[in-house]
């Protein structure tokens, strides 16, 4: 959601360039900023062979674009996974749209990046009057693997068992406060009505 909301800010501000926009941009506008972005995740995690892949071995919560608008960085996808209470797996692809931005033109190599995660806190946020909360996630630093993609096809060709590229999971011992991890981004990726 907050993805979401940051892509529309920052397309609000491309098209508030132009001297016949209005801000803040209409709802109709709004849908479909909304609508072609669904259409383009959709289209990637299809189309992709390392999404598709990744989707169909380690089904989750999170797939989103950087830089949907391209006019601050260059575009990619992202999936992010949280794993057995205790991980996080994320996949980054450099992405082209076409002219609509709803489907992929072209893609770059994957990055993957595994890792532990030790420990999820609560915490106040600064500042804050009320019962208002962070989390602070903290990693275990000895327990991290990157690779590209490779590795990733091991562990296609293993049915998702990271071990073929050295890395262990712990699959009967979750992280403390994992579970407030899980209900925020399950929180924060709820579309709107």
């Amino acid at each position: 959601m907050r993805a979401f909301f940051t892509i529309v800010i920052v397309s609000a501000v491309f098209v508030g360039c132009d001297s016949k926009q209005t801000w803040p941009p209409s709802d109709s506008a709004l849908k479909k900023i909304r609508s072609d972005y669904d259409a383009a995740l959709e289209d990637a995690t299809n189309s992709i062979p390392y999404a598709a892949d990744f989707a169909r071995l380690v089904p989750g919560l999170r797939n989103t674009f950087s830089y949907y608008i391209g006019g601050a960085g260059p575009s990619r996808l992202n999936m992010e996974r949280l794993l057995f209470d205790r991980y996080q797996l994320t996949m980054v692809i450099p992405v082209t749209f076409d002219a609509s931005r709803r489907k992929i033109k072209s893609f770059g190599e994957p990055e993957f990046l595994m890792q532990e995660i030790s420990e999820v806190k609560k915490i106040r946020k600064v500042g804050s009057l009320g019962p208002v909360e962070n989390l602070s996630v903290q990693y275990n630093s000895d327990h991290f693997l990157r690779f590209g993609a490779g590795g990733w096809k091991k562990v296609v060709e293993a049915r998702g068992d990271f071990s073929v590229i050295g890395f262990t999971i712990i699959t009967n011992s979750p992280a403390p406060g994992f579970d407030d991890l899980r209900k925020d981004w399950e929180m924060r990726m709820k579309k709107p009505p």
